[in-house]
């Protein structure tokens, strides 16, 4: 097969099409690229699965050029992804590590020089070499793909002549010395902010630390009359909350002789815009102007990002700690914890409400992450007794994880209760049977039988 890096003209294109018929060749290697692309998103289950697809064919290209490269000039090998091609030479290269809506898309080759080249040094550390020591924490933001540095190749000319434009996010990692951005707001301001977010489809899933902490960092902006929030085509970097005033949006058309311009929304008190910004450097869809002086709540990208990066990791952290506890998962490997731990999702429970009920039957583990249960049990006499209290770091309901017998008690919150939660489903999906990891340690095995068989 031939490669070739710039785009044909649509002369060229046609004269092409006319003279090359449809070739099955190529029918088996889209077939190959969408049965390869179904498997890894199936393994991986991105919450955003356009820049998870994008992410994944600017990968196969970046392959399939550096491949290239390397038998124009001899050097004999091709580069592997660890993350499609199975290995197992690294334990990392099985660690279906959730993929997130925020998930970096991958450098391409740049046209402006004549040898490849990263944005910076710490780019190459970040997205490519991979340190089997530091494993603990080096799948944190990224995904599993893992690639050799490709400093020494030469890049092809002119290879991004007449690509479509991309959506990129900055490269980021958890810092130990984070201070959260808090500006001042009255309750008033604060209450408005959350119902406005609580909406919207970016904050939907956020936990209560991350929604505090994004109307926390969000900055006051005073604005007059006709002035211009955002420009179609240009690169935003904040996303905004209307708290007074009114703002049309536009959507600007072009065909051959002139442009058009239509009105498509308004918004006022209340309402949001901007959230992509939040997301990629992408250019802006329409163009936003105030009709009246207005007050809007910004938030910019970085921030945002950081803040879920810090919540995330300290999370992370937090679970693992806790996991490593429990004698069920005693037999997990670490970067197996590091998979549980990024699958576990925090429920909330009142004061009161039930968090399992005895008899029933269950297919949740539960840790708690703050507050405090109480369980109960019905005695001989049909009585229900209290016989234990848990807090922070303590589980219960492991056993759901291993078959389907009734819960042995109620459990009820007192106060506030937070919990970290997964399912048998999830479980097995990511690690297996819970049998087979019990088995790696016939002791451990064995006590937890017993236990199961006892209760």
């Amino acid at each position: 097969m031939t490669f070739t890096f710039g785009e044909p003209s649509s002369q060229e294109q046609q004269h092409q099409d006319q003279q090359q018929p449809f070739s099955f060749s190529y029918a088996d290697e889209y077939t190959q690229l969408l049965t390869e692309l179904h498997d890894v998103y199936c393994k991986d289950q991105p919450h955003d699965v356009l820049q998870y697809c994008a992410n994944f064919f600017n990968r196969k290209l970046e392959e399939q050029r550096t491949s290239y490269f390397r038998e124009q000039h001899g050097l004999g090998f091709v580069l592997t992804c660890h993350g499609i091609v199975e290995t197992e030479h690294h334990p990392l290269a099985e660690n279906g590590a959730t993929s997130s809506m925020f998930e970096p898309a991958y450098s391409s080759f740049s046209s402006n020089s004549s040898s490849h080249h990263y944005e910076n040094d710490q780019d190459i550390d970040d997205d490519i070499l991979l340190d089997e020591e530091d494993e603990d924490d080096d799948d944190e933001e990224r995904d599993n793909f893992s690639t050799t540095p490709l400093s020494s190749i030469p890049a092809a000319a002119n290879y991004n002549r007449g690509r479509r434009t991309s959506v990129s996010a900055e490269s980021m990692a958890p810092s130990q010395g984070f201070i959260k951005k808090v500006v001042s707001k009255t309750p008033a301001q604060i209450e408005g902010i959350k119902q406005s977010v609580g909406s919207n489809f970016l904050f939907k899933n956020l936990d209560e630390e991350h929604h505090q902490d994004v109307v926390d960092a969000m900055e006051e902006k005073h604005v007059a009359e006709g002035t211009t929030i955002i420009e179609q085509g240009g690169v935003g970097d904040f996303f905004y909350v209307v708290e007074s005033g009114t703002f049309n949006c536009f959507i600007t058309s072009q065909d051959k002789d002139n442009s058009t311009q239509k009105l498509v929304t308004t918004y006022e008190a209340g309402g949001s815009f901007g959230e992509l910004a939040l997301m990629y450097n992408a250019p802006r869809a329409a163009t936003i102007v105030a009709t009246s002086d207005a007050v809007l709540w910004a938030l910019d990208r970085v921030t945002f990002r950081t803040i879920l990066m810090e919540n995330t990791s300290r999370k992370r952290k937090m679970y693992e700690s806790f996991l490593e506890e429990v004698p069920l998962l005693k037999s997990l490997e670490s970067y197996e914890r590091h998979k549980i731990a990024d699958a576990l999702e925090s429920v909330y429970f009142n004061d009161g409400e039930h968090v399992i009920l005895q008899g029933d039957v269950g297919d949740q583990f539960y840790i708690i992450e703050s507050g405090l249960a109480v369980f109960y049990k019905v005695d001989e006499n049909g009585d229900q007794q209290e016989v234990n209290q848990f807090e922070r770091g303590a589980y219960f309901g492991e056993l759901a994880l291993l078959n389907d017998s009734p819960r042995a008690a109620t459990v009820v919150a007192k106060g506030r209760l937070k919990c970290a939660t997964l399912g048998k489903k999830a479980f097995t999906r990511l690690l297996g049977s819970v049998h087979e990891i019990l088995k790696r340690n016939s002791e451990n095995y064995h006590a937890i039988i017993n236990q199961q068989q006892h209760s």
